[in-house]
C-alpha cells in the first residue's frame, strides 16, 4: 500500500503554445513557465456525459457519452511573475494555453484549455490580494 501523498509542492507551469501532438511527446515538448503563490487548482480530468436507455423491460441501461475535461478553479495570490502574466492576459480569449502539473511524487499530467474568468479577490480587511478564474478544459489529461 502506497503512503498518502500531499499536494504540497506541486509545480503548475504553462506554455503559450499548443503541442504538436496531444500526447505525452507533444505536452513534453513545450517550454513552460511556472505559475507562482498558487493557494489552490481545481479538480482535472475528463467526466463523461451520461446516456441513459430506458428500456420496456423496466430498467435502464447507461452508457458513457461525450467527454467533458469541464473547468478547473484556480485562487492565486497575486504576485507579479510570468506564469499569473500569462494567466491574465489571456483570460477571456480563446487562446489554446498547455499546463503541466508536476506532483511532489514526480507524476506528471498534462492539458490544454482556454483561461476565463480571471477576477481580483475581494477586498475586505480579512484578505489578501489575489486573483481566481477557471481553465476549461479542451483536451482529455494526460498522464504518462
Amino acid at each position: 500500500m502506497a503512503n498518502p501523498i500531499s499536494y504540497i509542492g506541486c509545480i503548475i507551469a504553462v506554455s503559450i503554445s499548443a503541442p504538436a501532438t496531444y500526447d505525452n511527446a507533444g505536452f513534453s515538448a513545450l517550454s513552460y513557465t511556472p505559475i507562482g503563490k498558487i493557494v489552490s487548482w481545481g479538480p482535472i480530468g475528463d467526466t463523461h456525459e451520461n446516456i441513459s436507455i430506458p428500456l420496456l423491460a423496466g430498467r435502464v441501461e447507461h452508457v458513457n457519452g461525450a467527454a467533458d475535461g469541464g473547468e478547473s478553479q484556480f485562487t492565486i495570490r497575486f504576485d507579479t511573475d510570468a506564469g499569473q502574466t500569462i494567466l491574465i492576459n489571456n483570460s477571456g480569449t480563446n487562446n489554446q494555453l498547455s499546463f503541466k502539473i508536476t506532483d511532489p511524487d514526480t507524476k506528471v499530467a498534462y492539458h490544454a484549455g482556454i483561461v476565463a474568468n480571471v477576477q481580483d479577490m475581494e477586498r475586505s480587511n480579512g484578505a489578501y490580494k489575489g486573483i481566481t478564474g477557471v481553465t476549461r478544459i479542451n483536451t482529455a489529461t494526460i498522464r504518462p
